[in-house]
C-alpha cells in the first residue's frame, strides 16, 4: 500500500508501522526466536518473516493472522524474498 513498514525484532516480533505518522500499527506474534528477516509480497498483503527459530512465516498484513509456518531448516533463517510475480519464497540460512 505503500504506506506501511515492516520491522522485525529481537524481541520475537514482527511491527508494522505506518509511513508517514511513525505510529505502530500491528504486531505480529509467533516466532519464537528473534527475527531476522522480512519481506513482503507484490501485491503488499503477505508478509514473510525468517526467525533464529528456524521458520519461515507467511502473514496476512490486513489482519495480523498467521497464514502458514514453514519449517525445515537446520539453523536459523538469515534472508526471505518474494518473486516479483508473488508466487514464489526464498528464504537462506546458516544451514
Amino acid at each position: 500500500d505503500g504506506e506501511t513498514i515492516v520491522s522485525g525484532s529481537w524481541d520475537k516480533t514482527v511491527r508494522l508501522w505506518n509511513r508517514s505518522t511513525g505510529a505502530l500499527v500491528k504486531t505480529l506474534e509467533g516466532h519464537t526466536g528473534f527475527v531476522t528477516a522480512v519481506a513482503v509480497s507484490p501485491d503488499g498483503e503477505t508478509i514473510v518473516s525468517g526467525s533464529e527459530d528456524k521458520t519461515v512465516r507467511l502473514w496476512n498484513r490486513s489482519t495480523g493472522a498467521l497464514v502458514k509456518t514453514l519449517e525445515g531448516h537446520t539453523s536459523g533463517v538469515r534472508a526471505v524474498a518474494v518473486s516479483p510475480d508473488g508466487e514464489t519464497i526464498v528464504s537462506g540460512s546458516w544451514d
